[in-house]
């Protein structure tokens, strides 16, 4: 990562994100790195994911759905906005990351709007980026060592315990559960078959 968007970076993540949010993008970056080396994926690409995979994190809810009025799945987009708008953050993260930093690399900005719902087919930085987020040393919940250990040698495995964490948490909180986590829980639990 160049000098400068790394100063870049860190200078909006310090200005607009809570210190406990700024200390987890970090330490999703540090993962995502060693992660992306584990399975020889750039390293510089996982870097600019893992901080910026939050970037929005803070951002005012109704300045959020101003700005993704525009989603392409409208109806997913207004479930969101109804059921769910916490997760809204990750397609802002990725607005954020085009306007602030004009990252273009769709791979990057994939990771970031992906990271909260999952989706089939993912590359593996998206893999890596959804599982750093899940299993970051922040993280205080029992699974996150078997699943950060499981990710050094196999992501799709890996990715399957953190989709199965995420869903076992909405569920266990009644909340509602986005029909693209489902679609990327069944499109790997049936590709690891």
């Amino acid at each position: 990562m160049s000098r400068n968007l790394e100063k870049q970076i860190f200078d909006y993540l310090y200005k607009n994100l809570s210190p406990s949010r700024f200390e987890h993008s970090y330490n999703v970056a540090i993962l995502a790195v060693e992660l992306a080396l584990k399975h020889n994926e750039d390293i510089f690409e996982a870097q600019i994911a893992g901080l910026l995979h939050d970037c929005a994190k803070n951002m005012d809810q109704k300045e959020m759905i101003k700005i993704l009025k525009k989603n392409k799945d409208a109806k997913i987009f207004s479930d969101i906005c109804k059921f769910s708008s916490q997760i809204l953050h990750s397609f802002a993260s990725e607005f954020t990351a085009k306007k602030e930093f004009k990252i273009k690399n769709k791979n990057i900005l994939n990771a970031i709007k992906n990271h909260t719902l999952g989706r089939p087919n993912m590359s593996n930085l998206e893999k890596i980026i959804f599982v750093a987020d899940c299993c970051s040393k922040d993280r205080k919940f029992k699974e996150t060592k078997n699943i950060c250990s499981l990710a050094r040698i196999d992501l799709d495995k890996a990715l399957v315990q953190a989709l199965k964490v995420k869903i076992q948490f909405v569920t266990y909180n009644n909340a509602w559960l986005c029909p693209k986590t489902l679609d990327a829980w069944n499109f790997y639990v049936c590709k690891n078959k």
